[in-house]
Formats: structure tokens, sequence, C-alpha cells
């Protein structure tokens, strides 16, 4: 729900409330103004009554419908206040049935005689008025609750535009692109202080991007210049005579140790440039063919350490994903499969339009699964592990849009690469 619904429905909640306390407190005003105008009518009636008296009109004239006039004498020296009251009458129309009436009495001196006027009227009831002030509220409501409906609509469409805008330019912001974030110009206040808070923090995240790129990929290159001369001296050294087995075991082991400090820098270097989103792919691949052409390049050493690759490759998969990250995703899982196996293991590939799995036998993981797809985190420790095959898979799935999912059962490790968020 958006910004202008809720505030609409907050709207329309408040006029509830606001409708309801109005709505009663128009009931009491009206019934109490009702109320005035009748007795103020009925004050009026007792002194044209008066005046009629006052003119020789008969009593018996005067008595009809609602009024009452007696003669009370000459004697009685007072002249009552007006007193009212409210009494039940039979309706004019409907025979048999009651209705409330407003009645006035007073005792009135005419001409040195007294009078005891009475008159009634009918008064307008209480439910009558709770029926028009319900009314007249409901579709004032109605009304009101139609124009902020209408009003927020185009208030969506017209105020808050420039604000679709600048949410537009902030998806389409790459940081790779030279050209700086292109954010709409407003005349509203607060959004020209977010578009100046989004081009800054752009500006910063480029700048930012930027150096992290270049550090890692000198701090990459310049890694391997050095060790590609440590390695070269170390086979200088292996040439020089005499040497012993020790001094040979040493070297070697340094050998050892440098290249695989040249891999985790390759390594690294790869999900660097993964997570920044350097792999974009531009059209579908055919990944039976990247997932054969890596399975016949691992099948010699499979063969060698005695695991038969079994296949199940259908052909004319189509993926969206970049050669190179293909080449990667693959070859790491095989690999895997490869060095974290049993000896008279097996291998098996599975390939359909929905997912790639790899299946391999093993020993149970010394981690738990959730754990494995962190960087540096290995099942087993060795030494031609770096423990990121696994982080570099995961972070070639999110790239892509792939689900992966890993489980061990009846000795079996099983990886599997769902593609149905790609296709």
């Amino acid at each position: 729900m958006n910004l202008i619904a809720k505030t609409t429905l907050f709207y329309l909640l408040v006029s509830v409330l606001v409708f309801g306390a109005g709505g009663f407190l128009t009931y009491h005003l009206v019934k109490q103004e009702v109320t005035k105008e009748t007795d103020f009518a009925l004050y009026d009636q007792v002194d044209d009554v008066a005046e009629d008296v006052r003119n020789g009109v008969p009593l018996e004239l005067l008595r009809r419908g609602k009024i009452d006039i007696q003669y009370l004498g000459d004697s009685l020296g007072i002249d009552t206040s007006y007193r009212f009251s409210d009494t039940l009458g039979a309706h004019p129309y409907r025979d048999g049935e009651l209705e409330n009436y407003r009645k006035i009495e007073r005792v009135k001196a005419i001409d040195s005689s007294y009078y005891r006027i009475s008159i009634t009227d009918v008064f307008i009831e209480s439910d009558d008025i709770y029926e028009v002030v319900v009314e007249i509220m409901w579709r004032l409501f109605l009304i009101l609750g139609v124009s902020m409906l209408v009003a927020s609509f185009l208030l969506t469409r017209w105020l808050l535009a420039p604000f679709q805008r600048i949410l537009n330019g902030i998806r389409r912001f790459d940081l790779r692109q030279q050209p700086s974030i292109s954010l709409p110009k407003t005349t509203t206040k607060e959004f020209r202080q977010l578009n100046a808070f989004v081009t800054a923090m752009a500006e910063k995240a480029r700048r930012d991007f930027a150096s992290v790129k270049e550090f890692s990929e000198n701090a990459s290159h310049e890694m391997q210049t050095p060790l590609s001369v440590a390695r070269g001296k170390l086979e200088l050294l292996t040439e020089t005579e005499p040497l012993n087995e020790e001094q040979l075991r040493l070297i070697n082991d340094t050998q050892q140790s440098l290249r695989r400090l040249s891999k985790l820098g390759n390594a690294l270097l790869l999900l660097t440039k993964i997570e920044n989103q350097e792999f974009q792919p531009r059209e579908p691949i055919d990944f039976s063919k990247v997932v054969n052409q890596c399975l016949d390049n691992f099948e010699e050493l499979a063969m060698l350490r005695g695991l038969p690759l079994k296949r199940g490759i259908k052909p004319g998969v189509q993926l969206s994903i970049e050669p190179a990250l293909a080449d990667v995703l693959v070859s790491n899982l095989v690999r895997n499969a490869i060095r974290h196996n049993i000896e008279d293991g097996q291998i098996e590939v599975a390939l359909d339009d929905r997912q790639l799995c790899i299946r391999n036998t093993g020993d149970p993981p010394s981690v738990p699964p959730q754990e494995l797809f962190e960087r540096f985190q290995k099942s087993q420790q060795s030494e031609q592990s770096l423990g990121l095959g696994l982080a570099i898979v995961q972070k070639v799935c999110e790239a892509n849009q792939f689900g992966v999912s890993y489980r061990y059962e009846a000795g079996w490790h099983e990886i599997s690469v769902i593609f149905s968020k790609n296709v």
C-alpha cells in the first residue's frame, strides 16, 4: 500500500470519528433548537389567544383543537409565568396512535379578568431528528470520502510525480557508468533536498566503488608479480647442487604455498568482480555445451582417482549467464566433487531445463550444511582446498538469480543449482 493510500485511509478514519462526534453534537443542538422554536411559537400563540379574548371573541370559538381556555373570574389577583411541559396526545391523522406534544400553560389577566390558557402543539420526535441527522452526516461523509479518493488519485499523479521519477532514476543508476545519476528537476523543497542527498550519495558510492575496484585489481596484479618471481627463484634453487632431500622438501612446500597464495588472490579477485556485478549476461548460451566441456576437462583427473563420471546432460539447455561465470560455476562444483570424494567413489552430473545437480560420494560434512557456502569454510581441512569454491558458486548463483541448495544423505553429497528464477 503506497503512502497516499495510507494517508487517505487515515483521513477517512479521522473523518469517521469527527462525523460521529459532530453528528452527536448536531443531534443535541438541533433538538435544543427545535424545542426553543416550538416554545417561542407557543408563547406567541398564547399572546394571540389573549388578544382575541381582549377583542371580544367568544371562548367557545377559541376552544378548538389544541387550544383550551377557561375563565377563572375577576378576583384571583395573580398572573402566573409560562410553564412548558412535554405530553402525549392522539395523532392527528393516525387513529389510536400517540404522538409527542409540547404544552404551554399560563394563567393570564385580560382586562381585569383571569383566564387559564393551555395550548399544545406537535413536537418533532427525537427519532425523527436522529434519522435526519444520520442521513445528512452519511451523505456528507460519502461525498467527502469520494472526494478524498479522487483527490488522492490526482495527488499521486501530480504532486508525487517527481518522487516517482526520482525512484526511476535511482533504479537506473549503475555504479559502473560514468555519467552522474539523472534526477528530475522539481519546485518542491523536500524533493529538491532529496535530489541533492541522492546525488551526493551516488557520487560517493561511485568514488568508493572505483577506489575499491582499482585497489583490488592493483593488489591482485602486484601480488602476482612477486609470487611469480619467488616461484622462479625457487625453481632455480632446485637446480642448484648439492641439495639434500630435506632442502628439496622445504622448497617444494614453499612452492605449494606460493601457488596456493596465487590461487587465493585470483579467487578473492573473482569474488570481488562478481559482487561488483562486472559480469553481465548479454544473450543466452548453450549451458549443456559448457557442462560437457567442463566434464571432459576433469574426466582424466577423476579417472586417475578412480572416480567414474556418470553424465545425464540434456542437450540444448539455454541460460542467460556470462560464459566465463558459467565455466567457473561448473568447474568449482566438479572440482569440489572430485576433491571431497572417497576411494572407489562415484560422481553423477545431471542437467535439465530446471536445474543442474551434481552428486558425489563422500564422508559427512564436518560443519553445518548452511555454513558450507561461507568463505573459508571447509568440510574437511585440506591443503588443496582454499575454502572459497562454494562461496564463489553461491555468488555466481546470486548474480544470475539462480537458487542453490545442498544436502547430504546416505553417503552422498548433492548440490543443486536451480534455474527457475533465471528462465
